[in-house]
C-alpha cells in the first residue's frame, strides 16, 4: 500500500512538472475579454465573451489560424481575428464569402447548433444568428451571419508585407481588418487553439472541452 501510494504521489509530481513546463513554454489560458459588444458579436458562433480558452504562444499563428493580436488603436487590448490573408496575399472580402488569391471560400455544412443566439451590440437585444462550416483554402471552422442581414461593403486588397489580413468569423458584426487595416505579425502572439469552458463554468456541457479551429 505504502509503495502504491509513493508511486501515484511521484506520478501526481511528475504531471505537475510536465503540465508547468507546457504551460510555461508553450500554453497559457485566458479570458475572452466581456466588455466591449463589438468583439463579442465579431467572434461569434466560435467563441463567446467570458470563454476560458487555451492559447499557443510558442508560434507565431499561420494562415487559417483564430489569432489573438494587439489592438491597432488600443495596444492593451485584444482583437481576435482568423488569418484569412499572408504578405503578398490577394484577398476580397465580398459578404460572408472570402476569395484568397482568387480561390473562394465554401459552405461545407451547417454546425452542430444551427442557429447562435448573440447581443446585438448597439441595441443589446439578443439576436440569432445562422452558423455553418466554412472551408477556406482547405482549414474549416465556424461561420457566423446573421439572416437577412446587409453585409458591409466588399473589400478587396493585398497584404502588405510583414502584415496579416484578419477576418471575423460572424461576417454580419466584423471586427476586423476591414475596420482597422492589416495588422503588424508581430502584434499576433498567440493561437486560440481549445475552450476549456464557457462564461456559464463546467456544468455548460455544450461549450466545455472543444477544440477551436
Amino acid at each position: 500500500m505504502r509503495k502504491y501510494l509513493r508511486f501515484l504521489g511521484w506520478s501526481a509530481a511528475i504531471l505537475g512538472i510536465v503540465l508547468g513546463v507546457l504551460r510555461y513554454f508553450f500554453f497559457k489560458t485566458w479570458v475572452v475579454p466581456s466588455d466591449d459588444k463589438i468583439l463579442a458579436a465579431s467572434i461569434a458562433p466560435t467563441l463567446a465573451p467570458g470563454d476560458l480558452v487555451l492559447i499557443l504562444h510558442s508560434r507565431e499563428p499561420a494562415f487559417g489560424d483564430l489569432a489573438r493580436c494587439k489592438d491597432p488603436e488600443e495596444p492593451r487590448r485584444f482583437v481576435i481575428g482568423r488569418v484569412a490573408g499572408e504578405p503578398g496575399d490577394s484577398v476580397v472580402v465580398d459578404g460572408r464569402t472570402i476569395y484568397v488569391n482568387d480561390r473562394r471560400s465554401t459552405n461545407e455544412s451547417s454546425c452542430p447548433e444551427r442557429t447562435v443566439t448573440i447581443e446585438e451590440p448597439t441595441s443589446g437585444s439578443p439576436i440569432e444568428i445562422a452558423c455553418d462550416i466554412e472551408d477556406l483554402s482547405g482549414t474549416t471552422h465556424m461561420r457566423g451571419q446573421r439572416h437577412g442581414n446587409d453585409s458591409p461593403s466588399k473589400v478587396e486588397k493585398t497584404v502588405p508585407q510583414g502584415k496579416f489580413w484578419l477576418v471575423s468569423d460572424n461576417r454580419s458584426y466584423p471586427l476586423d481588418s476591414r475596420t482597422y487595416g492589416a495588422v503588424p505579425r508581430e502584434s499576433c502572439d498567440a493561437r486560440i487553439v481549445y475552450r476549456i469552458w464557457s462564461a456559464k463554468g463546467f456544468k455548460d456541457d455544450l461549450h466545455r472541452f472543444m477544440f477551436i479551429k
